[in-house]
């Protein structure tokens, strides 16, 4: 971890050839569009013999993306940090504690777009699947990071960015291991889910082929 103000998230930042050219403030980081490493953890799970992903929703506290379904987490890696590193946003936001060895590393993958933090945000993410078979209410939820959990069945939500569903109905948990916990149902339509349908579709397909045993995997 590199040393920095109270408070201050420090990022290593990086070139087009992915060459680290240093370290800059997160909020420096965006403002001037450099890239910059990511973490990325889609929880696979089979309910019911069914292949199903783990989906947070985003706490409408957040500047990018409030209120959105998004994978089950993600976060900036820090200065110094190795992509496996970022395995402690699942316990951060989920309150799972992942062995490194269960990740599974899909790949790396360039993003450039609009995230709400700054002009320009350019990613370079690692992409992990993870198994884990606990329920909804054993999740343990940061809620200034994320509002619930839901269940998904990997066959729906393929029909659903395919344009053959128009929702999908999902349960879950809201506030997840609090006193304040309550199950929860929503019709989920594709725009309810952070942008991205190339690399949601590629996801799903991957964490099915997972779940089936099946190789190789990448993203």
């Amino acid at each position: 971890m590199t040393d920095s103000a109270v408070g201050v998230e420090m990022l290593d930042i990086f070139d087009d050839m992915g060459r680290h050219l240093g370290v800059k403030p997160r909020d420096q980081v965006h403002l001037a569009g450099d890239w910059h490493r990511v973490f990325h953890c889609q929880i696979t799970t089979v309910r019911n013999d069914i292949p199903s992903l783990i989906l947070q929703r985003r706490s409408q506290l957040k500047a990018a993306f409030p209120g959105l379904l998004d994978l089950s987490a993600a976060g900036h890696l820090a200065a110094g940090e190795l992509p496996a590193d970022g395995a402690r946003e699942l316990e951060e936001e989920l309150g799972v504690v992942a062995d490194p060895n269960d990740l599974v590393l899909l790949g790396e993958r360039r993003l450039v777009d609009d995230s709400g933090e700054g002009q320009l945000n350019k990613e370079l993410t690692s992409v992990y699947l993870l198994r884990d078979d606990r329920p909804l209410d054993e999740y343990v939820l940061q809620t200034s990071e994320v509002d619930a959990v839901f269940e998904a069945p990997v066959s729906e939500l393929l029909q659903l960015f395919a344009g053959k569903l128009e929702t999908i109905e999902l349960s879950g948990v809201q506030h997840a291991g609090s006193p304040d916990a309550y199950p929860v149902s929503i019709s989920a339509k594709l725009e309810d889910f952070v942008p991205g349908d190339s690399y949601w579709v590629n996801l799903f397909i991957m964490c099915e082929r997972f779940l089936n045993g099946q190789q190789p995997l990448a993203i």
